[in-house]
């Protein structure tokens, strides 16, 4: 139980999970994807932010390899994952979902030998922007997921983030928050002066640009305008 939360919004969350993945060093076109996996397992569960650290380190080994899919005897898709943590794993599932209702075909699914397999549960709130609803059983050591269309129109769980913000005890998101400024450059007075397309001298003038824009960079004004110019400024 939580004895001192406090509720951090949609932005702030997701700022601070996009650098947890990259100081994690997922691969780079994963991290956005990945990121959400982490927005909403800590919104379907009530201590997700405390098990964070946990799915951080097992992604951060976790190796790159192709599920394998076969049809099952009762027809359904069987998902072997070979070991890869739930979150890539229900990523690929509501790609195949949303393939299978749009063609209308059933979209369920048995996943075996994921790591973390409870997390699959992200699933039904990586869905619900394409319509689906998805419901998850354990059957016979393995998670059988089900996706069909939204019977009826519900707050989405990224709605209710929205709305709510999420809930986490307070040392423990500093504690995250410190760790994901790690993957920021070491803050100092050089970069602090190239944090941008405009570069700066030390007396703070505007002498270059690191792009290609065509800005004139003589029409910005640097000092301090006199009281007639503030005038013409102003009307």
């Amino acid at each position: 139980m939580q004895t001192d939360p406090i509720t951090v919004s949609l932005r702030e969350s997701r700022m601070v999970l996009e650098r947890l993945m990259q100081v994690t060093r997922v691969d780079e076109g994963l991290v956005p994807a990945l990121r959400d996996c982490a927005l909403y397992s800590t919104a379907l569960c009530e201590d997700g932010f405390i098990h964070l650290t946990k799915h951080l380190g097992q992604l951060s080994k976790n190796q790159a390899v192709g599920v394998s899919i076969d049809v099952t005897d009762e027809g359904a898709t069987r998902v072997r994952c070979a070991g890869q943590h739930a979150w890539p794993v229900a990523l690929t599932l509501v790609d195949l979902a949303v393939d299978a209702v749009q063609a209308g075909r059933e979209a369920r699914f048995v996943v075996e030998d994921a790591s973390e397999a409870d997390e699959l549960r992200v699933a039904m709130a990586l869905a619900q922007p394409y319509g689906l609803e998805a419901t998850l059983e354990v059957k016979d050591n393995a998670r059988h997921v089900t996706f069909r269309a939204a019977s009826t129109p519900a707050e989405s769980t990224l709605a209710r983030i929205v709305r709510k913000g999420l809930s986490v005890e307070r040392a423990y998101w500093w504690a995250l928050f410190h760790r994901a400024n790690d993957a920021l450059a070491p803050d100092s007075y050089e970069s602090r002066r190239h944090a941008g397309p405009i570069i700066v001298d030390e007396q703070g003038r505007v002498i270059g640009r690191t792009d290609e824009d065509e800005t004139d960079l003589s029409m910005l004004y640097t000092g301090t305008p006199s009281t007639q110019e503030n005038k013409e400024i102003s009307c």
